[in-house]
């Protein structure tokens, strides 16, 4: 007998439906245009056994994502900058511990009506390792995007 499957019990998660929050920076969100879900590797390792070797799963390497975004949401460009700034003093050459930059940062990926998450991904120990503030061009009206690399000890999914 064929499998009937209406579209009320199809409700598949879809790649414009989530939201980004930060600890660090409350009642912060980003309109992001694009962004990666974490992914990580494990490296395989060797091991030798007299004439014979088998492998191993090694040390989890989490990869840093990337994220386009259009604006923020509760804090200004400015407000930003200053954020990513207060952890180093550029003038008396000190920087501080991973504590003041580090927070934990989460994706919602949200049901298909984009009123309640169906899944977070929570980045631990997240910083913000690469921003970009976008191009400037008289040619053209787009949106000015920040792009910004994001490095994270772990993630767990819930």
């Amino acid at each position: 007998m064929p499998r009937v499957v209406t579209m009320d019990a199809y409700k598949p998660s879809l790649q414009f439906r989530y939201k980004v929050l930060t600890s660090k920076l409350p009642g912060a969100q980003f309109y992001a245009r694009s962004s990666q879900q974490p992914g990580f590797e494990n490296a395989p390792v060797s091991v030798e056994h007299i004439n014979y070797y088998f492998k191993v799963k090694g040390k989890t390497r989490w990869d840093d994502l990337t994220m386009s975004c259009y604006q923020f949401e509760g804090i200004t460009a400015s407000q930003f900058w200053d954020y990513l700034q207060q952890h180093q003093a550029v003038p008396g050459a000190e920087d501080q511990y991973a504590t003041s930059y580090k927070h934990d940062l989460q994706i919602q990926i949200l049901a298909p009506d984009g009123s309640t998450p169906v899944g977070t991904w929570k980045l631990i120990g997240a910083f913000y390792s690469g921003v970009k503030w976008g191009e400037m061009d008289y040619g053209t009206d787009d949106v000015i995007q920040v792009d910004l690399t994001i490095a994270y000890d772990h993630a767990e999914y819930s």
